[in-house]
């Protein structure tokens, strides 16, 4: 009987040694994580309207218009329209314009083809990533799954701005050639603009 008592007695001392202590705080391990990477929003259909009225009438846009305009003026082109107050107003309406069927034309294919076409800065760190999406937002538009795909809405917006007003209000001597011409070197600006609204001023 000692024995079996002895036995007992190790056996409930060997249990109690498997519990934890309630009196020492329980200890967590952890390991690092990631940072989560920041998921693409689709814009809604009221910021996707106020971008469409800030890039057709918004204070940049005037501005650049107007500079256009005295560019223009600057260059005497087109010269039909002469110089003085009357040819400065010719220009700056003719940019204001042609601009309202770029953003027009994008902002309805953008509605039809449920795309975003619209800039945003990049949410990566570092130049090369920053430059490298503020370059490829020129040419791309978005799902609303975030995927890009080729910008067909800024491509029709940007050629169609340029080629109906080059055929339209333009002096005679003007054809849809000047307009392809206008729509490329627009869309390389684009570029440029891109780089500045991403380090410099996002407007």
């Amino acid at each position: 009987m000692i024995v079996v008592a002895a036995g007992s007695a190790y056996s409930q001392q060997s249990t109690d040694s498997a519990q934890p202590d309630s009196n020492q705080p329980a200890v967590t391990t952890t390991s690092a994580q990631p940072a989560p990477t920041p998921t693409f929003v689709f814009p809604d259909n009221h910021e996707r309207f106020k971008r469409y009225v800030k890039s057709t009438i918004g204070p940049v846009r005037l501005g650049w218009s107007a500079a256009g305009a005295g560019i223009g003026q600057w260059k005497n082109s087109p010269e039909e329209w002469g110089q003085g107050a009357k040819g400065y107003g010719k220009r700056y309406a003719s940019s204001l314009g042609a601009n309202a069927i770029h953003q027009t034309v994008t902002y309805a294919l953008d509605e039809a083809l449920d795309l975003d076409t619209g800039f945003q800065k990049s949410s990566r760190s570092g130049f090369f990533p920053r430059f490298k999406d503020a370059l490829i937002q020129n040419v791309t538009s978005r799902t609303r799954t975030g995927k890009r795909v080729i910008a067909v809405p800024r491509f029709a917006g940007v050629y169609s701005g340029a080629i109906i007003s080059r055929e339209t209000w333009y002096p005679d001597r003007y054809s849809y050639k000047d307009g392809l011409r206008s729509g490329t070197t627009s869309l390389l600006e684009g570029f440029g603009l891109n780089l500045v609204r991403e380090f410099v001023f996002n407007w």
